[in-house]
């Protein structure tokens, strides 16, 4: 496996872990270890900007900013 495989593994795996996962690299490959929590942070965010949660809140800012225009005219 050449380095840049490898590099692409570590991000890969930090992109398909589950919340809360350790990072397997830590202790062992800093740059292995630092592209793992990149990915990580990536699924962190898509899962954040995604959720119900967020879905929520987005739906309500719509209905507020709709809301808002319409006073306005």
């Amino acid at each position: 496996m050449t380095k840049r495989q490898e590099y692409v593994r570590a991000l890969l795996e930090g992109s398909l872990a589950d919340v809360g996962d350790r990072n397997p690299y830590a202790g062992k490959s800093l740059v292995l270890a630092k592209l793992w929590r990149r990915g990580y942070r990536r699924m962190l965010r898509v899962r954040i900007d995604t959720g119900p949660a967020m879905q929520r809140y987005r739906a309500g800012r719509t209905e507020l900013e709709i809301s808002l225009d319409e006073r306005r005219n």
